[in-house]
Parts: structure tokens; C-alpha cells; sequence
């Protein structure tokens, strides 16, 4: 759903200024504080800004801090509508999804702030791509993105009682299983370490 915070003309063009896409759409005129169903393509995420004219953007919105993870996975024949929902859920901000290191480990970790969004998305997942899915909980409650990249978790060296992972933009996230892990790391290389975020910002911030 969107929200109009100016009046929505007819138009066949909309664009989407997070990505160079131009919509076609021709909707009727609604008045400014309306609020509007618009059919996602896979073009749309939590925080775009959709425009008929000169492209006008909002600072971005940042995603929930997640306390529990699990891998999501399905029967070797479903890969394909596994891949495609995973996509599709990810594009609307249903769960946040976190990669392992490894590139031969594929199957996503989905992270979440409650248990009602992990059976969101395997509902969905049956449900809209016929998929079936497993969950495989992890014992991790507290993730850090390090803002200073790869470059600097090589600097860093080894990180006792850390899991590192890679979120969909590929960025670093750092797993711990409970707060006193995370103090104790941050105890021992806080200096090297810089900034941590407890939540992930688009790759332009």
C-alpha cells in the first residue's frame, strides 16, 4: 500500500527513484492522504519513492534489528520457486535474509525480529510458489553490520564467538549468541572494529 502525500493524477508512466525503471500505470486521480493498492512486479521495496515527474527520494528507511535466525531450506527439486520466493518475500521486506560466507553453503538464514515472520514466509512460500520449507534454527539472538566493510573484520583478524555472514548486499554481519559475546568482542576490538550497526541501511548510506 502507499500513501499519497500529494495528489495521485491519471498517469501511464510512474518511476521508482531508488532504481532507473519506468512504470507504466494509469491509475485514477486520488486526493493527497488516500491510500492506494499498487500490483508489485518486483519493482517496489519498503521505502521507495514512486514519482510522475523530476525524481524526488526520502532518506532511507532502516530495517528491524533481528534477534532470531534460521536457514530456510526445500527439497533439491524445488530450487527454482524456492530462489523465486525467496526474492520476491526479500523484495517486500517480509524477513530480512543473511548468506553464509561460504559460497558452496547456499541456503539462506532468514532473520527476523519474531517467530510470526518465519511462519509468514513458509506459509507464503507454500501457499504462492508451492514450495515446501524446513527451518533450521540457529543459536544466535544479536547481529552487528560493520560498517567499515571487509576491509576492515581483515584488519580485525580472528573474532572469537562470532559467526560471520554476508547480508544481500553483500556487506559483513557479524553473529553473536547472546550480548555478552558481542561485549566481549567489542571489549577486545573496538578500536579495530569501528562502527556497528544493530540494523542494515541500503548500500548507499
Amino acid at each position: 500500500m502507499c500513501k499519497c502525500v500529494n495528489v495521485y493524477v491519471h498517469t501511464k508512466v510512474l518511476y521508482n527513484s531508488s532504481l532507473p525503471l519506468r512504470l507504466p500505470l494509469p491509475p485514477p486521480s486520488t486526493p493527497a492522504g488516500d491510500v492506494i493498492g499498487l500490483t508489485n512486479p518486483g519493482a517496489f521495496a519498503i521505502g521507495d519513492t514512486l514519482v510522475t515527474g523530476p525524481t524526488l527520494a526520502f532518506p532511507p528507511i532502516p530495517t528491524f534489528s533481528p534477534e532470531l535466525f534460521a536457514y530456510l531450506r526445500c527439497p533439491p527439486n524445488q530450487k527454482k520457486p524456492f530462489l523465486k520466493g525467496v526474492e520476491g518475500l526479500l523484495g517486500e521486506g517480509a524477513v530480512q535474509v543473511l548468506y553464509n560466507t561460504d559460497d558452496y553453503i547456499t541456503d539462506p538464514v532468514l532473520a527476523a525480529v519474531g517467530q510470526l515472520q518465519f511462519e509468514v514466509v513458509q506459509y507464503r512460500m507454500k501457499d504462492e510458489y508451492g514450495v515446501d520449507t524446513t527451518l533450521e534454527p540457529l543459536s544466535y539472538t544479536v547481529a552487528r553490520w560493520v560498517k567499515g566493510g571487509w576491509g576492515v573484520l581483515e584488519g580485525v583478524g580472528r573474532l572469537f564467538n562470532t559467526t560471520v555472514m554476508k547480508d544481500v548486499y553483500g556487506r559483513p554481519v557479524l553473529l553473536f549468541r547472546n550480548d555478552f559475546a558481542l561485549q566481549q568482542v567489542l571489549g577486545e576490538h573496538a578500536d579495530k572494529l569501528g562502527d556497528l550497526s544493530p540494523y542494515a541501511l541500503p548500500p548507499d548510506v
